[in-house]
């Protein structure tokens, strides 16, 4: 009965890891001999993935003296161990790792990019402001020269009017004059006129009597 027990047991945990998933491991680690041969003693273990810089090779006996990166150890491998790319695993952590600088690089993009498309928008919004601004200023000009325009023509009229009232002031002092000259011609008239009258008066008066005395001698 015990041995029949045993065996269900036994059968149960094969069972229970029969369809489970299992990966090879690539950790493996190889000796680092002073010599070619397993007759030399072990200077260390390299655990898989240690790079190595080659330094020689025995063929005939399989083995390749390298030196250690890591440590800077020099011994003898087996030849059969080295491969000139890094194993899968030493790939996977430097793509992890380039990875992981793509991803910081696509996050310093991405706030490279929201702060470019911030400062465009505040260009846009600058830009829209200066427009409008400008706008402002082309209405403010306009009406500057039109200012300047009518004060110009508003000059102008003045110079216009000034030339007009001294042209008339100069009408005006002529008239004068001549009114002047025709009163002094019409004074000298009627003086004379009044001399006339005053002397015919007086050659009248003188006359008079003597034509008076004519008459009576005659009578």
């Amino acid at each position: 009965m015990l041995r029949l027990a045993a065996l269900v047991c036994l059968s149960l945990i094969s069972l229970a890891g029969y369809g489970q998933s299992r990966y090879v491991t690539d950790d493996v680690r190889i000796e680092l001999r002073a010599g070619p041969s397993l007759e030399y003693r072990i200077l260390r273990y390299l655990s898989s993935g240690t790079r190595v810089d080659v330094l020689g090779s025995d063929e005939d006996a399989g083995y390749t003296r390298v030196r250690v990166v890591d440590g800077g150890e020099e011994g003898w491998v087996l030849s059969r161990y080295l491969q000139t790319e890094p194993i899968a695993r030493e790939r996977l952590r430097v793509a992890e790792r380039n990875l992981e600088q793509a991803r910081a690089r696509v996050s310093e993009l991405e706030a490279e990019v929201a702060r470019l498309t911030q400062e465009l928008t505040q260009t846009r919004t600058e830009l829209e402001t200066a427009t409008a601004r400008g706008a402002d200023a082309a209405k403010e000009l306009a009406d500057i020269r039109a200012a300047s325009a009518n004060v110009i023509a508003i000059r102008d009229e003045n110079e216009q009017l000034k030339r007009h009232i001294a042209e008339a002031e100069r009408r005006i002092n002529r008239l004068v004059m001549e009114n002047t000259e025709l009163q002094s011609d019409s004074r000298q008239d009627w003086f004379l006129a009044g001399a006339g009258v005053l002397l015919a008066g007086i050659l009248i008066g003188l006359i008079a009597p003597s034509l008076r005395r004519k008459r009576r001698s005659s009578w």
